[in-house]
């Protein structure tokens, strides 16, 4: 009889339209800053940069086709299929997904405005001994006649280099990085039981990014940060608590987890 009843509860609640997320954002730049948060981009002749380009050279030299194909297929959230599975699809969870779209709008949109502040090159264009796997390096590139558009803040007082069109796009922070570590922590959120498998799984989309040879690992680095220091302004936000509770209420569901 119980196994009755929740199979009728699934079916309603998979028949059901989806829950109506808060149309406001759930951050502000008065909130939080990556431009402020996040320390400058590594200088060409630092440390760091050395540091940054022989990691980046020596993952160049110890990838393998199997990682590089590996690397290639993250896309979106859908990549945690491989640990929550096969059930965890687009199809199965409108709320969930949505919602996820929703923060990571949010979160790259930030990633975005720290890149067209510092504009650091990527790895590919700093060093003519780094070469991307397959086109990886070629997606990056600023297409001919494109209007590039650039949100960072260049008026006196900011700290941002003046705007310019740049050869391919920027490299830090990573947006990859920031996207994989934003899905991985609301799922995990919603699946604490599976949290360490999750955030597994979000650190790979960061490392993957180092192994195509189009990231720095300080960018990588920086994405995550961002990802998590915008989460924790957006969990003091009611609106996004309840969207959160009403994604962790689907999606356990379709999972078939006790609520």
């Amino acid at each position: 009889m119980r196994r009755s009843i929740v199979s009728v509860l699934l079916l309603v609640i998979a028949g059901s339209p989806a829950f109506a997320l808060s149309d406001k954002p759930y951050t502000t730049l008065e909130q939080i800053d990556g431009v402020v948060l996040l320390p400058p981009a590594p200088s060409p002749d630092s440390a760091v940069q050395k540091q940054d380009l022989a990691a980046v050279l020596a993952t160049q030299k110890s990838r393998t086709p199997e990682l590089i194909k590996r690397a290639e297929t993250d896309r979106d959230f859908q990549g945690f299929a491989t640990v929550l599975g096969s059930q965890f699809t687009i199809a199965a969870i409108p709320t969930t997904a949505a919602f996820i779209r929703k923060v990571t709008g949010e979160t790259s949109a930030m990633v975005d405005r720290v890149k067209d502040c510092w504009q650091r090159p990527r790895p590919f264009i700093f060093s003519k001994d780094v070469q991307p796997a397959d086109d990886a390096g070629q997606n990056m590139m600023t297409k001919p006649g494109a209007v590039v558009k650039n949100d960072a803040p260049h008026d006196a007082g900011s700290p941002c280099k003046a705007a310019e069109t740049p050869i391919a796009s920027y490299s830090y922070p990573s947006g990859a990085a920031n996207n994989g570590m934003t899905a991985g922590i609301l799922l995990a959120q919603m699946i604490p039981e599976k949290r360490r498998e999750i955030f597994a799984r979000a650190w790979e989309y960061g490392e993957n990014r180092i192994i195509l040879g189009i990231h720095f690992p300080s960018d990588i680095e920086a994405g995550r940060i961002n990802a998590t220091a915008m989460i924790a302004v957006m969990m003091q936000n009611p609106a996004f608590r309840t969207d959160l509770a009403a994604a962790r209420t689907e999606v356990r569901g379709v999972l078939g987890l006790t609520q």
